[in-house]
């Protein structure tokens, strides 16, 4: 809704233009990702622990999970975070990387085996849990030619219908900070010898930032450059709950089924928004710089993520280890917007352009003493339904996204080591054109991203 707002002020002084930071439906869709971050064990799984629990990260997946656990346990869980992509607009690529370094999880769970008084009841469980759940640090840069002015007039020109229409070159920048981060508050307990039960509250919080610049040298049919450099400012903060509730059941004693659901997440938003535009002069021409073109806004909204429903299964191998299974349904055309404004044609976008998902995670765990090793691999489905008309979908595009990871954990009395590596592949699309249906041509830049995560937990169990 606020590019719209903004094109057409635009458009009402003669400029052609381009929306630079995410729409609304973007950042919906780009706030309801998961991104499977976690202790070193959850990681080196591949985030695949709703049937065997066991770490304080699975809370996410099922709760039931912390009821396992027969000791307390405190852990920290550091790690760097490795951003690589190669973008390509116009037959003309990029290669970006950058790396940052975060505390990704804090959290202990206590074990009450003395607190309950009924025999069918053996055990309870209380955890407090803070862990990062996305990174959204990005480093885009694109360099091509369209061979379409997004701005094709200059406000100082004498000549009021002389057009710079001929595209030279187009220089785009995307720089994206920030983090979502979750509180778990946990509960689970243990029902005679194969039913393990569990329930959490979630307290969310989102920091957003996003900063875009344009700029693009066009020319008229004299030969004059029009030199426009475009910059767009987009901060979110956001704070909101969830619920989990989950259970694993063990019909044998070599194997655990789990299901879970957890709710969508209520978000609170209150967004920091401004532009500028900076048009040259040309000299050639006598003609002055142009006024800066500035505008601010701000705006409080809601955002409801999406539900989902996992569904678990794992075959333990005794005390050799043990491969688990997660099957995940999510519900995307559930988003919902609301607040002050009109946001009827974003919730219509998300029914009619993004589809339920069919996501899975698989991991095993292979133990030789007191060492652990573990792998995974994962795949999650774009939420954008297939074969969709290219003007269809706002400015961001997810693909497929495919996972693997590796770990080693090493137990040394109460204490545990793990570390973990984990990366993931998905092409995605930007189109900093979307606005203009003028230019229905115009291809959205590809985005080929490869990241990665290394982490190490510190575990003590007490």
């Amino acid at each position: 809704m606020k590019k719209y707002i903004y094109i057409c002020l635009l458009c009402f002084f003669g400029y052609q233009t381009q929306a630079q930071t995410y729409n609304y439906t973007d950042l919906g869709i780009l706030f309801s990702q998961d991104q499977n971050t976690g202790t070193a064990r959850f990681t080196g799984l591949n985030g695949a622990t709703g049937a065997v629990g066991g770490d304080l990260s699975s809370i996410n997946i099922n709760p039931a999970g912390i009821a396992v656990y027969h000791n307390n346990e405190v852990n920290l869980t550091l790690g760097s975070y490795n951003f690589r992509n190669t973008t390509d607009y116009f037959n003309s690529t990029m290669n970006n990387q950058s790396t940052t370094f975060n505390t990704d999880q804090v959290g202990a769970v206590f074990v009450f085996k003395d607190a309950i008084t009924t025999d069918d009841w053996s055990k309870i469980s209380f955890a407090v849990n803070y862990q990062k759940t996305a990174n959204f640090h990005t480093r885009d840069a694109f360099f091509g030619n369209s061979g379409f002015a997004s701005f094709n007039k200059h406000p100082e020109d004498p000549d009021s219908n002389n057009e710079y229409n001929n595209a030279v070159s187009q220089d785009f920048y995307n720089y994206i900070e920030g983090k979502a981060s979750k509180i778990n508050l946990a509960l689970a307990g243990q029902y005679g010898h194969n039913f393990y039960a569990g329930f959490s509250l979630n307290i969310h919080h989102i920091d957003y930032s996003q900063s875009t610049t344009l700029n693009e040298l066009s020319t008229d049919d004299n030969n004059n450059t029009l030199d426009v450099l475009a910059t767009e400012n987009l901060n979110e903060n956001a704070d909101g709950f969830s619920i989990n509730l989950g259970f694993i059941y063990k019909p044998i004693q070599s194997v655990r089924l789990g299901l879970a659901y957890e709710s969508p997440t209520w978000y609170n938003f209150s967004e920091d928004y401004n532009s500028k535009e900076l048009i040259a002069s040309i000299p050639s021409e006598n003609i002055d710089a142009a006024d800066p073109s500035i505008r601010n806004s701000y705006l409080e909204y809601q955002l409801r993520t999406p539900g989902k429903l996992t569904a678990s299964g794992a075959l333990v191998i005794g005390k050799n280890g043990f491969i688990n299974a997660d099957y995940t349904y999510k519900t995307y055309k559930s988003l919902n917007l609301d607040g002050n404004g009109d946001f009827r044609s974003d919730n219509q976008y998300f029914t009619d352009v993004l589809q339920n998902t069919h996501n899975v995670n698989i991991g095993g765990e292979f133990r030789l003493q007191n060492l652990s090793l573990r792998g995974g691999f994962g795949y999650q489905q774009s939420p954008y339904k297939s074969n969709l008309d290219p003007r269809d979908t706002d400015i961001l595009k997810l693909g497929d996204l495919y996972s693997g990871s590796l770990g080693a954990g090493i137990r040394f009395g109460a204490s545990r080591l793990d570390i973990a590596y984990r990366k993931t592949m998905q092409n995605n699309e930007y189109d900093f054109n979307d606005i203009n249906q003028q230019f229905q041509y115009i291809q959205a830049a590809g985005v080929q991203n490869k990241n990665s995560r290394i982490v190490a937990t510190y575990t003590y169990s007490f």
